[in-house]
């Protein structure tokens, strides 16, 4: 390994109430503290966002739990995957969020679906390719089409692999939740970016 790649350090933080619950991440030991005040300021951000979106706020609110897992922690690239699920008091179903975040641990650069692969190659198409096809052999149920990957996509990296969702609702019906798509890298080998984030897992 690059001995100037580096790992974060990682504690919990907690939001509660008598109806919220979220745990989030808090980073710490970076070499740049500048960069280590950006990244966690991102991460609360992204934390209360979600909470914001799902009305937590609202004195009806009858449950909120929020959690997250890091998915990747390694050669300087910290990739988190978010969830917050909400319901209020009397509806019959929650609804679930998803946010992921993928960073540079060194320069505090976050990373977007574009920055993964190579300049003026068709990804979005491979990639629409491989998800449509796993929809079919995972016989998904729809509840609309497919709409296709966009440049701002949510998704996270693990070591081996690029991890695309969806937001609930958007295609697939309720009990779904939000889907996620689990593409091996070397399924998308000839279209990685080298000085890109998967390029330097590789």
């Amino acid at each position: 390994m690059n001995p100037r790649y580096i790992t974060a350090n990682v504690i919990e933080r907690r939001i509660r109430t008598p109806v919220i619950n979220v745990i989030y991440p808090s980073v710490f030991g970076l070499p740049n503290e500048a960069v280590q005040d950006e990244i966690n300021t991102l991460i609360e951000s992204i934390v209360r966002g979600m909470m914001t979106a799902q009305d937590s706020t609202n004195p009806e609110l009858g449950e909120m739990v929020g959690i997250y897992s890091v998915e990747l922690n390694e050669k300087s690239l910290l990739s988190i995957r978010f969830e917050n699920f909400a319901i209020m008091k009397m509806a019959a179903n929650g609804t679930t969020l998803l946010a992921a975040l993928t960073v540079d641990l060194q320069t505090g650069e976050v990373y977007t679906l574009n920055d993964l692969f190579l300049k003026d190659t068709p990804y979005r198409v491979r990639l629409n390719r491989i998800i449509e096809a796993q929809i079919r052999s995972q016989d998904m149920p729809l509840i609309g089409e497919f709409p296709g990957v966009t440049d701002r996509q949510g998704f996270y990296l693990t070591p081996t692999a690029l991890v695309i969702f969806f937001p609930e609702l958007e295609f697939t019906p309720h009990f779904v939740g939000p889907p996620e798509f689990v593409i091996p890298y070397k399924r998308i080998a000839g279209i990685i970016n080298p000085r890109g984030p998967i390029g330097r897992l590789q």
